[in-house]
């Protein structure tokens, strides 16, 4: 019995031993050069910079290093880390901006992690970093959704001015998005799933842009303006579960759209009026801006003027 316990305390210190060296093994000087320009590809000088100098197995244990820029627009930081930089600028006028450098430790490359003479390589990569300038920020109609749709093979309408399905399903008047959805269970693992959006106005439509991941980038993460085309008359989104392959789908929560809606066409098919807005995430959890004005393809969203709830802020 106390030949066992003594084992098994020597195996203990043993293991906390080794992970005390493993940890300090991973350890190594950082250094990285931010810099900061905005919208246009102007530097940016006297941002403030954030870097937090990440234990990637003990976040907690981080380091932060403060900064600004210069008449570059550049900022250096250094501290010791186990392989990752994460940091915030920000600047009055501006739009705060979270970026990351991933390249120093690569949890699933291992070979491809690289220290020398304790410094961690490449030493002192350049981290470009958008900032974008607050222009003009509206009132818009802005509500986060998590829908499931209440009947499948019927088309249903969901009124952005209202946030809400239309009658009977809600409260809703406009359908500015009808989604029609279909279901098929063959079992615990077999089923496919399809949901197509579509519009009642020639030339409403939708189109995806590139934006930045959750969590990373520009707190802006569109564009200022809705493009003036290039929109499509409806999305197809699918999701098919098998019991060989699992499950297979085109749904993308990183996913980002601009609309355009309540259009109305002249004699010759020119647009006299329409509606613009966004949306982050897809369908059907997402959250959406609709810009009131008909028009106007602002779709830079002011945080304090929710038109359907001043007590809901969302990204701008």
């Amino acid at each position: 019995m106390r030949k066992n316990m003594w084992i098994c305390l020597l195996g203990i210190v043993t293991l906390n031993t080794v992970f005390a060296q493993t940890r300090e093994d991973r350890f190594a000087r950082a250094r990285a050069t931010i810099q900061v320009r905005d919208q246009d590809g102007i530097l940016v000088p006297d941002a403030r910079v954030g870097g937090w100098f990440l234990d990637t197995h003990h976040p907690q244990e981080g380091r932060l290093v403060d900064g600004a820029t210069d008449t570059n627009g550049c900022c250096v930081l250094e501290e010791d880390t186990s392989g990752r930089l994460s940091c915030t600028v920000q600047k009055d006028g501006y739009y705060l901006t979270r970026d990351d450098y991933k390249n120093w430790y690569v949890s699933w490359r291992p070979n491809d992690t690289h220290i020398e003479n304790r410094r961690w390589q490449p030493w002192n990569p350049t981290l470009n970093v958008v900032l974008k300038k607050i222009k003009n920020p509206i009132p818009m109609y802005a509500k986060n959704l998590n829908l499931g749709v209440p009947e499948f093979k019927k088309q249903l309408g969901f009124d952005l001015e209202k946030g809400d399905w239309v009658a009977p399903y809600g409260k809703g008047v406009a359908s500015d998005f009808v989604f029609y959805a279909t279901l098929d269970e063959r079992g615990p693992r077999d089923s496919d799933y399809s949901l197509l959006l579509t519009f009642p106005n020639e030339k409403d439509g939708i189109q995806t842009f590139e934006g930045p991941v959750l969590l990373e980038g520009s707190q802006l993460w569109s564009g200022y303006m809705a493009p003036e085309s290039g929109y499509l008359s409806e999305w197809k989104q699918f999701q098919k579960r098998r019991p060989e392959t699992g499950r297979t789908n085109n749904v993308d929560r990183n996913r980002k759209y601009y609309f355009r809606i309540r259009t109305k066409l002249d004699e010759q098919g020119n647009i006299i009026s329409a509606q613009y807005g966004k949306i982050y995430g897809d369908f059907l959890n997402f959250t959406y801006y609709l810009n009131p004005t008909s028009n106007d393809r602002n779709v830079e969203f002011d945080p304090e003027k929710n038109l359907l709830d001043p007590n809901d802020r969302f990204a701008p």
